[in-house]
């Protein structure tokens, strides 16, 4: 029998490694269930996918959406033939679905429809109360910024657009019985997460979920049922262990950590390759309010040196930092590439001296980082790093020992942090080799993904 060693963390939760020398059993199928894939920035959930496939687990794929048009990782080709999209909520398909459910099962269909206003109604009022006391963020946001947090953090939206997902729900209830799977894995504790949940209800079968960052602090509604009634929950942090915990009285034996990890032979050291004699520093995230880049752009702004800033990603709030660039007068220093393919990102990564991320809350819905994949691939590639002390950094850097950490959000810290390390090559060489050190200790994807492969095989 395969075996998983198993360490309890203070917060409850569980951390699982497997025997490296043990291969991956035969299993019955898994559906993965996602909110869409692949997506271009969310590399991790793709190469989870791709690894745990060679691993030899049983794996049938599907997708409440289809990806965005668009540049796409090359790898994710591999995969796209296997995923099977939902169709959407009106479509023949789903109507038939549903009419056929119900016809066979309406007290079941209604009851459903009861437990999910139940417990939005009693998870809206806490929602709110948290709310309320939230201190509120100024910072200049795009148009489309501001109709998506309405979109993205209202009760009442969420509740509409939960409900909408009933019908879907059935119709992939009833294909994974057809299949002959009894057990669904959702990545992302939102949409995809409630749809298995659904599946749940509605047919019994059992379901387990990946939660990450966002997906549990800005949009918490259903949540503490959803841990109720998983199986297994995986996360990949202790801090989202310790919060999710908080959520569930009785049930931390189900949570377990389990970090994403990076190719730690894709992102590993190379000789730097600078484009001049002006240092550089680099930053990695979608443009969005809560990766902090106008805090980064503003503390170029404060520099006593040129340094030139290369910001990769792409987001709706790019033209709001393309205009503070040009009103600090540093526009002509700091160049945003857009979204990249990962090679391109470890190519543009090599050029720079120094890594910066300066990620921040959004108090009133939640929205941070947790442990950003790009700091540990700018890790594993030896860089030294400059980041936010926020509760999931630091529990990948412990500050002056793996890089250097600042409050968040105050961009004359972030300035002087960075001047003191470029200034300090020594200090940058060493960091960058505990950087990576640690990486490889607890971050190498094919060691976590067989962990995890372990895992989800045995349950809780």
């Amino acid at each position: 029998m395969n075996r998983v060693a198993t360490r309890e963390t203070d917060s409850g939760a569980v951390v699982c490694f497997a025997d490296p020398k043990r291969p991956v059993q035969d299993t019955p199928p898994i559906a993965f269930l996602y909110p869409a894939f692949p997506v271009l920035h969310q590399t991790f959930v793709m190469w989870e996918a791709l690894a745990l496939r060679k691993l030899g687990l049983r794996m049938q794929l599907f997708s409440l959406q289809r990806p965005p048009v668009g540049k796409q990782q090359p790898e994710a080709a591999a995969l796209l033939d296997e995923v099977v999209y939902l169709p959407s909520l009106f479509s023949p398909r789903v109507l038939w679905a549903n009419v056929s459910f119900f016809s066979r099962n309406p007290h079941r269909y209604v009851l459903v429809l009861a437990k999910l206003l139940q417990e939005w109604w009693r998870d809206r009022a806490k929602l709110l109360a948290q709310r309320r006391q939230a201190p509120r963020l100024q910072v200049a946001m795009s148009w489309k910024v501001r109709l998506e947090r309405l979109w993205n953090t209202s009760p009442l939206v969420f509740l509409v657009k939960t409900l909408g997902l009933v019908p879907r729900a059935v119709l992939l209830g009833e294909l994974l019985q057809r299949n002959g799977v009894r057990r669904v894995h959702a990545h992302w504790a939102t949409h995809a997460t409630t749809v298995a949940l659904l599946v749940r209800w509605l047919f019994g079968l059992r379901f387990s979920f990946t939660a990450h960052a966002y997906d549990i602090y800005l949009m918490p509604l259903f949540l503490p049922v959803k841990l109720q009634e998983a199986d297994l929950v995986v996360t990949c942090a202790k801090v989202n262990a310790e919060y999710l915990r908080s959520l569930c009285s009785g049930q931390q034996h189900k949570i377990v950590v389990n970090y994403h990890g990076v190719d730690v032979q894709r992102f590993s050291p190379r000789p730097r390759e600078r484009s001049g004699p002006i240092p550089q520093i680099v930053t990695c995230g979608a443009l969005r309010v809560y990766k902090g880049h106008h805090v980064l752009i503003e503390a170029c702004s404060l520099l006593r040196r040129p340094v030139r800033c290369v910001i990769i990603g792409e987001g709706p709030q790019r033209r709001v930092l393309e205009k503070q660039a040009r009103e600090l007068g540093v526009a002509e220093r700091i160049e945003f590439t857009g979204a990249l393919v990962q090679e391109e990102v470890a190519r543009r990564y090599a050029e720079a001296d120094l890594f910066v991320l300066a990620s921040i809350v959004v108090e009133e819905s939640g929205r941070q980082d947790v442990i950003p994949n790009v700091l540990v691939e700018a890790m594993s590639m030896g860089m030294a790093v400059v980041a936010s002390a926020l509760p999931g950094i630091k529990e990948l850097i412990e500050d002056g020992v793996h890089g250097r950490l600042v409050p968040p959000g105050d961009a004359r810290a972030l300035a002087t942090a960075i001047e003191q390390l470029l200034d300090d090559p020594v200090a940058r060489s060493e960091f960058g080799r505990r950087g990576r050190q640690r990486v490889l200790e607890s971050f190498d994807r094919e060691k976590n993904v067989r962990d995890l492969a372990f895992v989800l095989q045995r349950g809780v």
